[in-house]
């Protein structure tokens, strides 16, 4: 009669490991003492960050350019000497040496240059705005190489505790085969788990590396200097809807208005190439002077014994002043192939302008709905992980290490679970951390400034010449006309 063998029990060292494991899983990650303030780094960029400075320039540059194109051409100033011959210097001595000096001055036709500077003046708004758009990206940069960051942090602090528990694991194998229980291949393979978990580590390593040099980069920092780690992403879920997103970005878009501004520079081209068809004015004025010697009469004079003598023929000098007025006027003879062809060249601007902005709504609108979709995705997948993958792949990795512990199962199951485990632990994290990436990038396209200390775009009363101060704290009205 054949016996049943008794049921394998656990030894103490094998429930010891089985409860170690257990107790790392549960663990939460460790909290870094000091972590990275959002916030500070938000108005530590837009105060230094070199791009935003260059641009900054390029909004004075311009603002410099207006005053020169309202001025009035330089006058010109003009002597000259005239003589029948040039032999010998004359003046004074001919009645043909003349010495004139004359200053002219071209007047513009009344109103070419106030669309001069009314097209500098939109040029100057259009960079604006465009610095205003750049400043909100790079807002957005720096939150999402904060959240990559933080995201690599917290895989480094996630491969860490799987190292932990491979430990665990590769000591639980270790007693199973000392108890015969087991095989010694478990131990191998828990022990090649963790070099691939090192392999992995340095991977992340480097990325992390290169995120806090490109982090630094946005700052004005040295590439190299010293980052803390980023705290966690909230978990709040987003409230606005993509309807008011859209709503916005029509109204609010930095992007948009920018390119509406474009499009206003070029009716004020138009309507400076049309003043070119009428001709501009030249005053003028001049001064000069002609002199010569006449020989005078013989003088009677009295001689030293009285008697009446004729002196020496003498001669005098003679100085005339002359004026002269002019004006003289430009003659547009080539306009058709002149004039004509720059408005042609304006009115193409214009009408380039325009698509340009009929693209550029459509680029914003479509980059809202495929930033908000991918922020609704990120939101349900990290609802999904957090409620419900996450806590039964736990439970499953637990009940697979009891198992093995008690003698039953193999390494493989136990290997498989955890790594699960630890992979959706890693995209959990990841998930939180792209939503809050992409609701970044949608308040950037929108144009939500909310609590930015960014200064005001130009078309609103703004100063976006002069840089931002302080830290930053979280957080086109009109259709073009039809080209004629």
């Amino acid at each position: 009669m054949t016996k049943t063998p008794a049921p394998l029990r656990p030894t103490a060292l094998q429930l010891a490991c089985c409860a170690a494991l257990c107790a790392l899983l549960l663990i939460p990650p460790a909290q870094a003492a000091e972590t990275l303030d959002l916030n500070a780094l938000v108005g530590e960029a837009l105060k230094n960050n070199p791009e935003l400075s260059a641009g900054q320039q390029r909004v004075t540059s311009a603002r410099h350019r207006i005053p020169q194109a309202k001025a009035l051409p330089d006058p010109s100033v003009s002597a000259g000497y005239t003589n029948t011959g040039l032999s010998q210097y004359t003046f004074g001595n001919s009645y043909d040496s003349v010495w004139a000096f004359g200053v002219s001055q071209t007047v513009p036709f009344p109103g070419k240059l106030v669309q001069k500077g009314r097209v500098a003046e939109k040029e100057m708004e259009t960079l604006g705005l465009q610095l205003h758009a750049l400043r909100l990206s790079t807002v957005a940069r720096v939150k999402e190489l904060y959240y990559d960051l933080f995201t690599a942090h917290r895989t480094l602090e996630i491969l860490d505790d799987k190292a932990k528990l491979l430990d665990q694991v590769e000591k639980a194998a270790l007693a199973r085969y000392a108890s015969g229980l087991g095989d010694q291949r478990d131990a191998v393979m828990a022990q090649t788990e963790k070099y691939m978990l090192k392999e992995k580590e340095q991977m992340v390593r480097q990325r992390l590396s290169t995120l806090e040099g490109m982090l630094n980069s946005m700052l004005g920092r040295e590439v190299n200097s010293p980052l803390a780690k980023p705290s966690e992403p909230s978990k709040a879920p987003y409230k606005r809807s993509l309807e008011d997103l859209l709503v916005k970005a029509s109204f609010d878009s930095p992007d948009t208005k920018a390119r509406m501004k474009k499009v206003e520079r070029a009716e004020a081209k138009v309507s400076q190439a049309k003043a070119e068809f009428v001709p501009d004015v030249t005053l003028s004025a001049g001064y000069s002077q002609k002199g010569w010697r006449i020989a005078q009469e013989p003088q009677s004079v009295t001689g030293p014994d009285g008697s009446e003598l004729l002196g020496p023929a003498g001669i005098k000098q003679k100085w005339q002043d002359m004026w002269s007025a002019g004006v003289s006027v430009t003659v547009p003879l080539y306009f058709f192939v002149k004039q004509a062809e720059g408005l042609k060249e304006s009115r193409a601007d214009l009408a380039e302008s325009r698509y340009d902005l009929e693209a550029g709504k459509n680029l914003v609108a479509s980059s809202i709905r495929e930033n908000y979709s991918m922020l609704q995705s990120a939101e349900k997948l990290s609802e999904l992980f957090a409620g419900g993958t996450l806590p039964k792949t736990r439970q499953d990795f637990q009940l697979a290490a009891a198992n093995y512990a008690g003698g039953k199962g193999d390494i493989y199951a136990v290997v498989a679970r955890l790594k699960a485990v630890l992979d959706y632990e890693v995209q959990y994290w990841i998930q939180l951390s792209e939503k809050q990436k992409a609701i970044a990038r949608l308040e950037s396209l929108a144009g939500f400034s909310d609590g930015l200390n960014i200064p005001k775009p130009l078309d609103e009363g703004g100063d976006a010449a002069q840089p931002p101060t302080g830290d930053a704290a979280t957080g086109a009205r009109n259709a073009p006309a039809k080209l004629k």
